[in-house]
């Protein structure tokens, strides 16, 4: 059972009418109505604003998103496990206990990363052509650096022939015939400067 054990009022210096609330749950959790954490599954500033002052307010590891960690695939639970949460605030001394009735398990932080981004949100959107493209650039300009350190260059670049040569061998003759329209990519602004035919009017 969730429980609000403190409510913050976080405002800029200077600024009166702009002023988010962190809201700060018994498991470990916090709200903010800045909703960085809903929209982006980030940590905002607020909240380490106010684990400045409060006790209550503790940092994991599990609240970054899991895109950005070397092996995506790993548990949140298993990284509870593995390693403890940090206080945020330095106030606190050693021998304190941080008040918490329940254990902390981040479970409702969890479900808003899941609610917002979905079951699987560190797998990045690889089906898409750009996102292809650059993968394989990448990929290529890897190739050719270890080519070039190992001279063995002449070696990838019978294996980059070859490969051409099967695709293109592999196509069907009929797909060169089809042929169709371009595609015109309408750019933005004035068009450029020309000549004015002596039909056309001004």
């Amino acid at each position: 059972m969730e429980a609000i054990l403190e409510v913050w009022n976080v405002r800029a210096t200077g600024i009166r009418r702009i002023r988010h609330y962190v809201i700060l749950l018994n498991e470990g959790t916090h709200l903010c109505t800045y909703l960085l954490l809903i929209n982006k599954g980030l940590v905002c500033r607020h909240f380490f604003c106010v684990g400045t002052y409060s006790r209550f307010a503790t940092f994991h590891i599990c609240m970054i998103p899991n895109r950005w960690y070397i092996n995506p695939d790993v548990e949140p639970n298993d990284l509870l496990q593995q390693y403890s949460f940090i206080p945020v605030c330095d106030k606190i001394q050693s021998e304190d206990n941080i008040p918490f009735k329940n254990p902390i398990t981040f479970q409702h932080f969890f479900s808003i990363q899941i609610d917002s981004h979905g079951s699987q949100p560190s797998q990045p959107a690889v089906n898409s052509p750009k996102a292809m493209y650059a993968e394989l650039a990448g990929l290529s300009k890897k190739a050719i650096d270890c080519a070039l350190k190992s001279d063995k260059q002449q070696e990838l670049l019978n294996i980059f022939k070859a490969f051409i040569y099967d695709v293109k061998s592999g196509l069907e003759p009929e797909n060169f015939t089809d042929v169709i329209n371009p595609v015109v990519i309408k750019h933005k602004g004035r068009p450029p400067k020309r000549l004015i035919s002596s039909i056309e009017k001004f």
